[in-house]
């Protein structure tokens, strides 16, 4: 489910929200079996992870996104726990996103499910920006579905359009004015902004602030003095509705810092073997993503949790940038079989993951030199292409088959 934040800098401004719901929205849509059922998405492991998403039916039952599975399970015994497909999420991501680029070259993607849209400029040739909205939601339900719904939110700036985008839900429309601006404004709980999380709203209890009229009312220097200057500002200006911060385009992408993969196992282990078997495969799939995103790594972590949740990690560098699997788990592997860790793995391990950072841009790292080099490269390239075409993990190394076959499962998105 979008949500959509249509934002524009006069009168208007929005945000397109494809809802937190996304992930058991679309699960809904592709397969009619789940349809007005408690659903809950989760990232591989079906029994031992937390729920990434729920559908409507199974937050009436109080279950939340990151809840552990087997709490999900006690508070709605029937509920459904799937896979998540987030190839299929990632596919309606970016769909969604031409969509809204029909309307302005100003789109700024915010999460996998929500985007922010400036039409200040353009909305006089699409009727407004209610008419944008409404143009919107049929476009979506044309191309994914009726359960695939939009949750729009149209303000004066980000801040006020993310807010009401909440509003009105499922599928629902607010707009911001100058009429109701400050209606909004003080029906609205402090943790309701973004930016404003249970901490801060903590603190500002602790000041004797509950409310966003105490907020504006609150002497400025005061909250100087809890919070710094930079805080201090942006609270008092959200008290306010007020947001300079303009939509990016689209077509800026932030430099990628990391990339990395984790996974929650079938069962606790000690067996060496089989950790190592998982690593394998998630290097795979980091390798697979630093290519695609057409850049190299030097500083590969490994991370373990054990079955008290405790967790460890350990990095090392190396000297040249890799974007190869194999490359990824031969550091990681020498991690693993440090002497240091020797301890760790006598625990019973639950998860095992494995990131890469000291990100360089691809075009900046040297080409191979020798023979083995040039083949090696040559063979990742038919591999990359064999699994673009026929899907992920249609070759794979062989001692990555005796992992976990959840993690990194892809399926297709079906429209029904």
């Amino acid at each position: 489910m979008p949500k959509t934040e249509i934002y524009t800098r006069t009168n208007s401004c929005g945000t397109i929200e494809l809802t937190p719901l996304i992930f058991a929205s679309v699960e809904q849509q592709a397969n009619p079996y789940f349809r007005n059922k408690p659903l809950g998405v989760t990232g591989s492991s079906l029994t031992r992870g937390v729920v990434c998403a729920a559908s409507r039916e199974a937050k009436k039952h109080g279950i939340k996104t990151g809840m552990p599975i087997f709490k999900a399970r006690e508070r709605c015994p029937h509920i459904i726990i799937i896979t998540g497909d987030f190839t299929k999420y990632q596919y309606i991501h970016k769909k969604s996103l031409e969509i809204f680029a029909r309307f302005t070259d100003l789109v700024e993607p915010f999460s996998i499910d929500e985007a922010f849209i400036d039409v200040t400029q353009t909305q006089r040739f699409f009727g407004g920006a209610k008419n944008i909205g409404d143009q919107i939601k049929s476009r979506l339900r044309d191309a994914f579905g009726e359960y695939v719904t939009c949750s729009i939110g149209v303000g004066p700036n980000k801040l006020m359009a993310k807010l009401v985008s909440d509003f009105n839900k499922p599928n629902g429309f607010f707009e911001v004015t100058q009429a109701n601006i400050a209606g909004v404004l003080y029906s609205t709980d402090l943790k309701a902004f973004c930016g404003i999380g249970p901490q801060i709203t903590l603190r500002l209890n602790n000041l004797g602030i509950y409310t966003v009229n105490q907020l504006q009312e609150a002497n400025y220097d005061s909250l100087q003095y809890g919070f710094g200057s930079v805080c201090a500002t942006f609270l008092k200006n959200t008290s306010f509705g007020v947001d300079t911060t303009p939509v990016t385009s689209v077509g800026f992408e932030k430099p990628v810092k990391s990339v990395g993969h984790q996974h929650t196992l079938a069962k606790n282990t000690k067996d060496i073997t089989v950790i190592k078997n998982n690593l394998r495969r998630l290097c795979e799939m980091v390798g697979r993503r630093l290519r695609n995103q057409q850049v190299a790594g030097k500083t590969i972590s490994l991370y373990l949790r054990d079955k008290d949740m405790r967790n460890y990690r350990k990095s090392a560098t190396v000297q040249e940038p890799v974007d190869n699997g194999l490359e990824v788990f031969t550091t990681a592997e020498k991690l693993l079989d440090s002497e240091k860790w020797l301890s760790v793995i006598n625990k019973e391990i639950r998860l095992v993951g494995v990131s890469v950072s000291n990100i360089l841009p691809k075009r900046g790292t040297a080409a191979p030199l020798f023979a083995h080099d040039v083949i090696r490269e040559r063979i990742t390239n038919a591999y990359d292409l064999i699994n673009n075409k026929f899907g992920e993990f249609t070759l794979v190394p062989a001692n990555t088959l005796l992992a976990d076959r959840t993690k990194g499962k892809i399926s297709s998105f079906l429209k029904h």
